[in-house]
């Protein structure tokens, strides 16, 4: 039986959570059953060389320029038309496409075709459309129900992100299924063990890894650290912030205001923030809201204590609501992150026993294995509907 092409669809190979998800799917897809091919608006981004050799790239800004008259949609239609061309010419079986924008274009470029799509949601449903689609919200919406609705699977990296899809873009709830993201455990293990020497012995050393933009709640993280240092005089705690973003000035402000330069750091973009995360005592995830958050299952792995905010879809279907696993905080409330940090630090064996059963519970659920089993089985029914 020949090989089944399946095209995957991007905005780009920056270093983000669904970035990185896809190129463990190119990486480790059954190459005796499976060619993925890869196809990006931009291409460019810190992950572009961790594309697999063996897997074609394909990029609409290759030898175009910028329109000098622009008008609504006219780079969008020019995108799909583009997509289109690609989808045809390579005689693709399947189109993956991931995250919202790219399902738009795919949608657009998938009239008329006759194969199977599956279009793949990373954030809370609504929160990610407030964020992304605020001008002509309207008629985006309209556009992205329909771009959903003409998929022939929806996957929300989550329960919750299915739940927000179904509510959100008025979907069928058959059409809509739950395929978490993958971890290879074995390459997280290898990349965190790298030598490390940042950290000072005498430090309780917080890390907290992520874009530095305002949904990722850090200010709130920042709030906590001022509430600790400032009012409850705790002064052996230090916070490294792992990544970059439009936040970066505003939350350097607050520490230069509140006098926390001696307790903040900003380590900037890291090719591997692993080595932050293993040799710190506490990962802090303070977003306001998420689909499936990586860097958490990532910490869960490395064995260090976890404290999140509580925030729609995500956290708490992986940390669950018994505390056994890692600590849920409401969003927002900086008194109750850092109540949660104090006590941590005042009772901190306890919390590092709870790691053990994290790690384990990461292997049984989310592991690189049950992961691609779970998304070709989906690939299969798909492409045996195609047939």
């Amino acid at each position: 039986m020949s090989k089944r092409k399946i095209l995957f669809v991007l905005g780009s190979l920056g270093a983000g959570g669904a970035e990185r998800q896809v190129l463990r799917i190119l990486k480790h897809l059954d190459r005796a059953r499976f060619a993925p091919l890869l196809y990006v608006v931009n291409r460019e981004g810190e992950l572009l060389d961790q594309v697999p050799a063996d897997v074609p790239v394909f990029a609409y800004w290759d030898n175009r320029r910028y329109p000098r008259l622009n008008f609504p949609g006219r780079i969008l239609l020019s995108q799909a038309r583009d997509l289109g061309r690609v989808i045809d010419r390579e005689k693709i079986d399947l189109v993956y496409d991931r995250a919202s924008q790219m399902t738009l274009t795919a949608s657009l470029a998938m009239k008329g075709k006759a194969i199977p799509r599956m279009s793949v949601a990373v954030g809370e449903p609504s929160r990610d459309f407030e964020l992304l689609h605020a001008r002509f919200s309207f008629a985006k919406r309209y556009l992205l129900r329909h771009a959903y609705r003409s998929a022939n699977q929806v996957v929300g990296v989550s329960e919750g992100v299915r739940l927000g899809l179904i509510q959100f873009f008025k979907l069928p709830p058959s059409q809509v299924v739950t395929c978490p993201n993958l971890f290879d455990i074995e390459q997280i293990d290898v990349a965190s063990n790298e030598p490390f020497n940042k950290y000072d012995a005498e430090r309780f050393e917080i890390v907290s890894v992520g874009r530095l933009s305002p949904e990722k709640g850090h200010i709130h993280l920042l709030q906590a650290m001022d509430r600790l240092v400032n009012s409850e005089d705790i002064s052996q705690v230090r916070l490294w912030l792992v990544g970059n973003g439009s936040s970066d000035q505003r939350l350097r402000d607050f520490v230069d205001e509140h006098a926390l330069k001696d307790h903040v750091r900003f380590a900037g973009y890291q090719a591997n923030p692993l080595p932050f995360v293993k040799h710190a005592q506490l990962f802090c995830l303070p977003s306001l809201y998420e689909g499936m958050p990586n860097a958490l299952i990532e910490a869960m792995v490395c064995g260090v204590p976890v404290v999140s905010t509580d925030c729609p879809s995500g956290p708490r279907e992986i940390l669950g609501d018994d505390d056994s696993l890692g600590r849920l905080v409401p969003g927002t409330d900086a008194d109750a992150l850092a109540a949660s940090i104090r006590e941590i630090i005042a009772d901190y064996p306890t919390f590092l026993a709870k790691t053990t059963a994290a790690r384990q519970h990461v292997s049984d659920n989310y592991s690189l294995t049950r992961g691609l089993k779970r998304l070709e089985s989906l690939f299969d029914e798909l492409l045996v509907g195609d047939r």
